[in-house]
């Protein structure tokens, strides 16, 4: 005996849902995926403004390799957020392996003075890197979420000499 019409349509939706959050859940971050800040370096800037290259290592603890077609960092120093370096560079990480990539960040000389004032004597900072890369995964491409916190030394750094 087939179930009432109203009660198919409830299952037929309720199916579709979950074939749909199943799809969904796939495409998430699986926790095998790490960017770490690993070095600071300054680049060329204008007037009001800061670039800095920003040196991250992409740790990928998966047992298989993962292609990431570009990808957006935001990067805190301090606490103080600095700004966001973005990537379309196509990237290929082995398996259990890493790799690193380059981002430019532009700073402007506000938070770049609020970041600086904070580790001009330790010459060490704190940091948080918030990265949203895209994975390639078939014909389309996944988001890989990844958060990371930790010290990096500054020790090799130094800053942009302002051109007359």
């Amino acid at each position: 005996m087939k179930p009432p019409f109203p009660l198919r349509r409830l299952l037929g939706a309720l199916s579709v849902l979950v074939l749909v959050l199943t799809g969904c859940a796939t495409m998430q971050d699986d926790g095998d995926f790490d960017v770490t800040l690993v070095k600071v370096d300054s680049a060329h800037g204008t007037e009001g403004e800061f670039q800095f290259v920003f040196t991250l290592r992409l740790q990928n603890a998966s047992p298989t390799a993962v292609a990431i077609d570009g990808g957006a960092h935001k990067i805190y120093l301090n606490g103080v957020y600095v700004g966001q370096g973005l990537s379309n560079e196509r990237v290929e990480v082995p398996r259990l392996a890493t790799t690193t990539q380059q981002v430019t960040v532009n700073l402007g000389t506000f938070r770049l003075a609020r970041a600086a004032y904070r580790i001009y004597n330790t010459h060490q900072a704190d940091y948080r890197v918030e990265s949203t890369l895209y994975a390639v995964k078939g014909a389309g491409t996944r988001r890989i979420h990844a958060h990371k916190e930790g010290t990096v030394n500054l020790d090799e750094f130094v800053p942009p000499t302002p051109k007359p």
